[in-house]
């Protein structure tokens, strides 16, 4: 079971079908609900693949920290890396409060009500659908501060199982002017500090979760989270490349009207 969960956490995490909805579903039909840290290991094998292939950006983007909270108050003159740097801490912000606010009631509301979940997964997949014929040609220094704040708030609401944390912030940069590429490496990068703050959250569980689950399963979840982490996004960003990021809105939308379906019979 724990190998199953890490490569559907793994696979859903980066394309465009959510993780959180995919758990959901797993969850409700198949009556398993492993500790809520569980769920946060699953997504910490998808931060070391995100940790590799970012390798590069995350150098740059820690040798310029410094000079970026230096120029804080002096934004106009920030280079590219260092308005990274500020944007990604911009993002996370919302993500956070976002977050902290929305747990408990997801907890108690969409893991028992399937019609919210498919609700969620529609709008996904009518969202990354619209992104298609974006004008994608701009820089870093192209967006403001208020369209990365915006993308924060998305990912936060990513949250609620069915909207896609990858799918929805990388449709929003796309439609505030960013290439695919671009918009996904930096998707990648607000997932960091996300998934970090959501372990610290929950490390209060470590000993429940390992006598519930137990130490091999959890390693068995981890690496099959890794694997599968890897294999999505080679696989997503080559989507993008091909401009075929919109080719999950059917799936969204048939697994999506599938489930309201199911509940309201």
């Amino acid at each position: 079971m724990a190998i199953i969960l890490g490569v559907l956490q793994g696979l859903t995490e980066w394309l465009p079908i959510s993780s959180s909805g995919h758990l959901a579903i797993f969850q409700y039909y198949f009556e398993e609900e492993p500790p809520i840290l569980f769920d946060v290991i699953l997504h910490l094998g998808s931060l070391f693949v995100i940790l590799y292939i970012l390798r590069n950006e995350i150098k740059d983007f820690l040798s310029f920290m410094p000079s970026a909270l230096k120029k804080i108050n002096d934004r106009g003159n920030l280079k590219e890396e260092e308005k990274v740097v500020f944007f990604v801490i911009i993002a996370s912000i919302p993500t956070a409060i976002i977050g902290l606010f929305l747990e408990g009631i997801i907890i108690t509301t969409f893991y028992d009500n399937m019609h919210l979940v498919g609700t969620c997964l529609i709008i996904t997949g009518v969202v990354i659908w619209f992104s298609k014929d974006c004008n994608d040609n701009l820089n870093f220094n192209d967006l403001s501060s208020t369209n990365v704040f915006f993308v924060g708030v998305v990912q936060g609401l990513s949250i609620l199982p069915g909207l896609s944390r990858s799918g929805l912030t990388i449709a929003f940069l796309r439609f505030f002017g960013l290439n695919p590429i671009k918009a996904a490496r930096f998707s990648f990068l607000i997932f960091i500090p996300a998934i970090i703050g959501a372990t610290f959250l929950n490390i209060n569980e470590v000993s429940t979760t390992v006598e519930d689950v137990g130490f091999f399963s959890i390693i068995l979840g981890l690496l099959a989270s890794v694997i599968s982490s890897f294999l999505s996004i080679k696989f997503l960003l080559k989507l993008l490349n091909n401009r075929k990021f919109h080719y999950f809105t059917p799936y969204c939308l048939v697994i999506g009207s599938v489930l309201i379906f199911e509940s309201l019979i």
